[in-house]
């Protein structure tokens, strides 16, 4: 009768808890800093889809932008640590290029690097 039962063992259930675990804590570590990003990405997205961007002074651009920040709960970085804006002829140009660093376990960090380029010459913002 011993030979027909069968089922995981003590290891298998262990092994398979520690892994569930080691997925929660890293999507929980990880998850915040790309729903930031992509909440940074989507305001510059409407703001580029704005009519008059192209008239905007880039003080009031980078103002404008770090209270958009301030009210969708970015409020532990600045405008200035995130992004370079210059102004190229009539066109704005927008550099998002910065990393977050946070800790994951024990000496183990997480290092997530975001760069991209937002130009008032497309519709959308983006470039290559």
């Amino acid at each position: 009768m011993r030979r027909f039962q069968r089922g995981m063992s003590y290891w298998t259930v262990l092994f398979g808890v520690g892994l569930f675990g080691l997925i929660i804590k890293v999507s929980a570590t990880v998850g915040p800093i790309y729903l930031d990003f992509y909440t940074i990405d989507e305001m510059l997205k409407s703001k580029f889809r704005e009519t008059q961007v192209d008239k905007f002074e880039l003080r009031k651009f980078g103002a404008d932008l770090q209270s958009q920040m301030e009210r969708n709960n970015i409020r532990d970085r600045k405008v200035d640590d995130l992004m370079v804006l210059k102004r190229e002829g009539n066109l704005l140009i927008v550099e998002l290029d910065y990393e977050e660093r946070r800790k994951l376990m024990g000496n183990l960090d997480v290092v997530v690097h975001f760069k991209k380029s937002y130009t008032s010459e497309r519709p959308d913002g983006f470039t290559e």
